[in-house]
């Protein structure tokens, strides 16, 4: 019966896993934390275990919330250096390293930027990185070097597939209204219109699929929504939620989300086969969301 349990073990997939071997892994935890502790030893280390989460966490919040004042230090612009490089543009960078290149190729609304320490990578991911292993170095397994080394073997693959992702994602929201995914959007409004409500949280999870943002995906088709809405005489509001729930639920379809989990769980399998699982419960709760709101249009209110 292949419901019951083995007596030394239980199947996983094709391979039998033993007793014996968790034994062994809770022996192996046990060796590298120690024998648990109680009282005020228990709470310091519960503390410390936790605090890669915790600090992270903390750091994001005090660098978001603009009345601290880090929001806007992070940011800023000036002072800086220039460097003109011809038709390439110019670029500049400031004082809280923010790396600027504006007018690119001669044109003047075409420009770049790059917050390094506002963006979440040094601040707070690289920085609680380092100071977690300042506090478990004696525990580590490894030194800084090898660490790093094994960093960079799982995501020099990944990166590859993540350029021209990105790519395609700055191709198609370039330009404003005269963006592709801008014209799409207006193209099809007019097309369907009244059955544009069928398709509005569709439009906001494929600019979630493109981007691998919910924010981007509200920026780039939230004005769309918006004139489609008033176009066909429907309440903006009721519009606008559709286009933030599909862009949420685009997340779960993302390449670049998905080639990024991949990467940090150290799972080696086809992108295509994880969208394949992931897609039915996307469209699912598009689906959901779609006929909720229907209700809520229809109902009057």
């Amino acid at each position: 019966n292949g419901n019951e349990m083995h007596q030394n073990g239980f199947e996983d997939n094709d391979r039998q896993v033993s007793f014996d071997d968790i034994t062994e892994s809770q022996r192996a935890i046990e060796e590298a934390i120690g024998p648990r502790k109680t009282g005020i030893a228990y709470v310091k280390e519960f503390l410390l275990r936790t605090s890669p989460i915790t600090l992270t966490v903390l750091l994001l919040i005090i660098t978001r919330i603009p009345q601290i004042g880090l929001n806007d230090l992070l940011k800023k612009t000036e002072p800086n250096f220039s460097i003109y490089f011809g038709t390439y543009g110019t670029f500049r960078l400031s004082v809280a390293l923010v790396f600027q290149l504006e007018n690119i190729l001669t044109y003047p609304s075409l420009n770049w930027k790059y917050e390094l320490l506002y963006t979440p990578f040094l601040i707070p991911f690289v920085l609680v990185s380092v100071i977690t292993y300042i506090i478990y170095r004696k525990e580590s397994s490894d030194n800084m070097r090898g660490i790093f080394r094994t960093v960079y073997g799982r995501v020099k693959n990944p990166a590859v597939a993540l350029a021209g992702a990105l790519t395609l994602v700055q191709l198609m929201i370039t330009g404003e209204e005269a963006a592709p995914a801008s014209i799409i959007g207006i193209v099809l409004s007019e097309a369907f219109q009244g059955g544009w409500i069928a398709i509005a949280a569709s439009i906001g999870a494929l600019g979630s699929f493109f981007s691998g943002s919910t924010t981007v995906s509200n920026l780039t088709f939230g004005s769309v929504q918006e004139i489609a809405a008033e176009q066909i005489g429907v309440n903006v509001n009721a519009m606008l939620a559709l286009q933030v729930v599909g862009a949420s639920a685009g997340n779960g379809i993302c390449l670049n989300n998905i080639i990024a989990a991949c990467t940090v769980t150290g799972l080696v399998i086809g992108e295509g086969k994880i969208i394949a699982k992931t897609a039915k419960f996307v469209f699912a709760f598009v689906a959901i969301a779609t006929l909720i709101m229907l209700a809520f249009l229809f109902s009057g209110n």
